[in-house]
């Protein structure tokens, strides 16, 4: 496909001779937020990611999980595109531009996660006062965690049809829809068990900071790579920079936000199917 555009901006080169055709026209780029709904992290599901974990195979009857399943991962994405104007026979007063811009998208996301946590209180050692002679017993305080993430990194190809108002405005609106294809270039399942121990005194002179103890063990097993697919609805706000000066007539800023369907094929699980959010500030250049 990406081809295929390449070879349809050559041949309308000559900009004023077509009377339709696509235009190579602008460049940009972009960063911002890339939200999923998952509510895929159970043990089962890591279970199955990292089948020869000992970790998850530990007793997890008095761990508490009360913080391991989260509405949404919040990530980051970044991406590159070209942008082609639509041109045809011009039309007065015609309310909309078109455009279609094909890039490639990155994110390195925490795609599962799910915890699991226990702490027990129990008496140590005393302390005896000179003074008084009243005993005062040392406390310690043993927290157990077990954590665990599935990591993506998926790079996407990237295409939008685009319909802007106000093109002629400093600030514009566009709206249109796009769709991406990725591909799981990077997988592993993490997961960790650490404990620590706070030791404190139960006096009127106890230690001032607590002495803490802490060990920490971590499993990584790699996983297999899969495909992804995502379509959105992209509508933003571009704001043209300058009205003086090449650069600044030609450099725009926008902001856009991009209601998602997410699929994602994982091998080791069932194929996912939920709804993701991704907002997007973008620098644009466009040619004149």
């Amino acid at each position: 496909m990406f081809a295929c555009l390449l070879l349809i901006s050559g041949s309308v080169c000559s900009q004023e001779e077509r009377n339709s055709g696509v235009l190579f026209n602008g460049i940009s780029y972009g960063v911002g937020p890339y939200s999923v709904s998952s509510g895929f992290s159970s043990l089962a599901t890591f279970k199955s990611l990292a089948p020869k974990s000992e970790f998850l195979n530990v007793d997890l009857t008095d761990f508490d999980n009360s913080n391991s399943f989260y509405d949404s991962q919040t990530n980051t994405m970044i991406g590159g595109a070209a942008h082609f104007k639509v041109i045809g026979k011009e039309k007065p007063n015609r309310l909309f531009s078109q455009s279609f811009r094909i890039g490639i998208s990155f994110t390195d996301q925490s795609t599962f996660y799910n915890s699991y946590s226990r702490s027990e209180t129990f008496t140590v050692d005393t302390l005896t006062s000179n003074t008084t002679g009243i005993q005062y017993p040392i406390d310690s305080t043993a927290t157990e965690r077990l954590s665990m993430d599935y990591y993506q990194t998926q790079l996407y190809i990237d295409a939008a049809y685009l319909f802007q108002t106000g093109e002629i405005n400093r600030f514009s609106l566009y709206g249109g829809l796009g769709a991406m294809v990725g591909f799981t270039i990077d997988a592993y399942t993490s997961v960790r068990l650490s404990e620590d121990f706070t030791y404190s005194a139960n006096s009127p002179r106890q230690f001032s900071d607590p002495d803490i103890a802490f060990d920490f063990k971590e499993e990584n097993y790699k996983n297999k790579g899969g495909i992804a697919f995502i379509t959105y609805i992209p509508v933003g706000l571009d704001f043209r920079i300058g009205n003086k000066g090449t650069f600044w007539k030609n450099s725009h800023l926008g902001a856009e936000v991009r209601p998602s369907i997410y699929i994602n094929q994982i091998p080791e699980l069932e194929t996912e199917v939920t709804t993701a959010m991704i907002g997007m500030f973008i620098y644009r250049y466009q040619f004149r």
